[in-house]
């Protein structure tokens, strides 16, 4: 059974909202269903902020680092391709799920300023290894941030870039479309792997107790031929549960699976090799393998750009319920970037000017750039252009090195 059966659907009305936030939970609902575009630059209600940046949701990545570092130790390419889905499917409790399960709804991050940076690390044993994470908000306008987490000792490396689109989705809910993709490297057997990225439906808003549902499917396509395909139910159709989905691994030109998996994602899933009566196995179990937090540097020794240190007296204020503070040491923040955008207007700098971590490179330019062609090719032709959702004029970013 999953963890979050907390939230329901948005016809309940606003008496689960705390009280005293129920009039700015009606204007913000209204604003909502007036509002044409993109939804990321609308102010949410004080107390549905939450205290950290989007851009520390890159750790989630490396949530279960030794399921990351699995990835290239399966013998053949279809158990590669099983590992790396089952570390995907670890991903999302806490990508998606996790604040839900805690505190009881989904909050706000604070919108990342450009050149922001986040960067951890979990410490391995000698047969895992370090898994290491850097991140950075390469485009403010739009919004986007670039991520890179290896295992050296492992062999595998995810490089990637994530944005959102968002819009507003009757009645009071919204749905948030993730652009970009992962590319997962294994050295050792010259494969890559592209991931794509689930759309989030966002519900219980007038509730004021916001919660995510995935829908739709995510994909995962190899350049061994191989595809997991993974299906998301909002309303348990695969398991009975909410937060269900199903993973249907196959060759790409082939119709007889290898392996199947499904179950709940915030949850317990199991997998058998597809077969009818086939023995089914544990998949994973988000319940019982719990994440990983992350090691990072004291906030004395961070730089000003990245995260914790960057919005430190915000997440102080949050804290405190001192939302006016909050308010006004946000606007601080946000006022300098402006002011910094300008003046890289007047000297005739683009955004890629302002990043220290990443750089920006043609899409092609290099080989995880030309396996993200061949790939991308490769699944429209398969799954249709909706597979892979990317901004064709959108540049990669790549980790300085």
């Amino acid at each position: 059974m999953s963890k979050d059966n907390h939230a329901d659907s948005d016809s309940s009305s606003l008496s689960e909202a705390p009280a005293a936030h129920k009039d700015s939970l009606r204007s913000f609902i209204s604003t909502l269903a007036g509002f044409s575009g993109d939804l990321s630059a609308l102010t949410c209600p004080s107390f549905l902020l939450s205290s950290v940046s989007l851009l520390e949701y890159s750790q989630y990545w490396g949530d279960h680092p030794k399921l990351f570092a699995s990835i290239s130790a399966g013998s053949t390419p279809e158990e590669r391709l099983l590992n790396c889905t089952r570390w995907f499917i670890s991903t999302l409790y806490s990508s998606y799920s996790s604040r839900a399960t805690t505190v009881g709804m989904e909050k706000k991050p604070y919108n990342p300023i450009l050149g922001e940076q986040y960067f951890a690390q979990w410490t391995g044993d000698d047969e895992t290894g370090d898994t290491i994470l850097s991140a950075e908000q390469v485009s403010h306008h739009p919004p986007i941030m670039g991520f890179h987490l290896e295992n050296k000792k492992a062999g595998v490396v995810l490089e990637g870039h994530c944005g959102q689109k968002s819009r507003f989705a009757m009645p009071a809910g919204i749905d948030i479309f993730q652009t970009g993709h992962v590319i997962v490297t294994l050295p050792e057997f010259d494969e890559r792997y592209l991931v794509t990225l689930p759309t989030l439906n966002i519900r219980g808003i007038i509730t004021g107790r916001p919660a995510v549902e995935l829908a739709g499917s995510t994909y995962i396509t190899s350049t061994a031929g191989l595809l997991a395909t993974i299906d998301y139910s909002t309303k348990g159709f695969f398991s009975g549960h909410r937060h269900s989905f199903k993973a249907t691994l196959k060759p790409i030109d082939g119709d007889s699976p290898f392996y199947v998996a499904q179950g709940v994602w915030s949850g317990m899933s199991n997998y058998s090799n597809g077969t009818k009566g086939a023995e089914s196995k544990l998949f994973f179990d988000a319940e019982v393998d719990m994440r990983i937090p992350p090691q990072l540097k004291p906030l004395e020794e961070m730089g000003p750009l990245e995260s914790h240190k960057l919005w430190a007296n915000v997440t102080k204020a949050i804290n405190s319920k001192d939302h006016g503070a909050a308010s006004k040491e946000k606007s601080q923040i946000e006022d300098a970037q402006r002011v910094m955008a300008k003046e890289r207007k007047e000297k005739g700098e683009t955004q890629a000017h302002a990043l220290k971590v990443f750089s920006l490179v043609e899409g092609d330019s290099d080989d995880t750039g030309k396996a993200f062609q061949t790939l991308k090719a490769q699944l429209v032709e398969t799954a249709g252009h909706k597979a892979v959702k990317e901004d064709e004029t959108m540049p990669h970013w790549r980790l300085r090195s």
